[in-house]
């Protein structure tokens, strides 16, 4: 036993006298985070002009030839005018969908009874194309901006609703009952210890929700729309204008960049143990 005992302050005293793995200087966080980025942008924007130059411009446009189609929707107005719609609509649905996917979520991961009754019902509209249901919505409410917010809104629900059921289904049983133990209540055990331990499975699910709230805006507009990003998406499709029609695309690409950059300053400003687990 004592020989044991001995062998284990051992390893422990070659552990502490071991040395630690350096840090990333500076100069090469910059590199990782900066330089690298930039490097593949150059490179794919020198590769996608050199294929330019050798096909019909109306297929590939020369990334000159987008840039300038970008600034022009920009200076005669059209891409604010379309932008504004399209923002409005995209963070009213967005925030109602991750909202309600949330709450719905945590009422069927916490409770059988609620999964047994709302599960088979949810499993089977999320299993439906939602795209099938643009005509029925259009009927509801009119070809306006409440069918496309509403589009958002379920393409938003069901991911952030998935992921955050199953958070809360895969916390450590014996968390629950070392709170149980401690006289939490069944609201105090919810908000101190299940929450807490569901947190990165619900940030899985809104950076999901969050990508294909975009989505859901550009096809919405697209079906049921003579505004917006999508309809000038349709638009310039139609009319062979693929510089304009690219130029929209990285738009569009732009907002769903802003929207994951956002999330991850709220992860690292409010949750930033969920990135200490990784």
């Amino acid at each position: 036993m004592s020989m044991k005992v001995a062998d284990i302050a051992v390893d422990e005293e070659l552990a502490r006298r071991m040395p630690k793995p350096p840090k990333p200087s500076l100069s090469q966080r910059s590199w990782m985070v900066i330089v690298a980025p930039l490097a593949v942008v150059g490179i794919i924007a020198g590769s996608w002009a050199i294929v330019a130059s050798y096909v019909n411009p109306v297929l590939i446009p020369s990334p000159q030839r987008v840039v300038r189609d970008f600034g022009t929707l920009f200076a005669r107005g059209t891409a604010q005018g379309a932008l504004a719609i399209s923002i409005r609509e995209l963070y009213i649905g967005m925030f109602i969908g991750l909202a309600a996917g949330i709450l719905f979520g945590m009422l069927i991961g916490r409770y059988s009874m609620a999964e047994g009754i709302l599960g088979p019902f949810i499993n089977s509209a999320n299993a439906t194309p939602l795209n099938i249901l643009i005509p029925l919505f259009i009927l509801w409410v009119g070809i306006s901006s409440k069918a496309r917010i509403l589009f958002v809104v379920l393409i938003t629900f069901f991911p952030v609703l998935l992921n955050t059921a199953g958070g809360l289904r895969n916390v450590s049983r014996g968390y629950v009952e070392v709170g149980k133990t401690m006289g939490l209540s069944e609201r105090q055990l919810v908000r101190k210890v299940i929450l807490p331990a569901s947190v990165p499975y619900i940030l899985a699910g809104v950076r999901i929700g969050v990508a294909l709230a975009v989505i859901g805006m550009i096809v919405g507009e697209m079906e049921v729309s003579n505004v917006g990003l999508g309809y000038l998406l349709n638009f310039y499709g139609q009319g062979f204008q693929t510089g304009k029609l690219l130029a929209l695309v990285f738009l569009s690409s732009l907002i769903g960049v802003f929207n994951v950059t956002m999330l991850r300053l709220v992860q690292r400003r409010f949750f930033r143990w969920t990135i200490a687990a990784r």
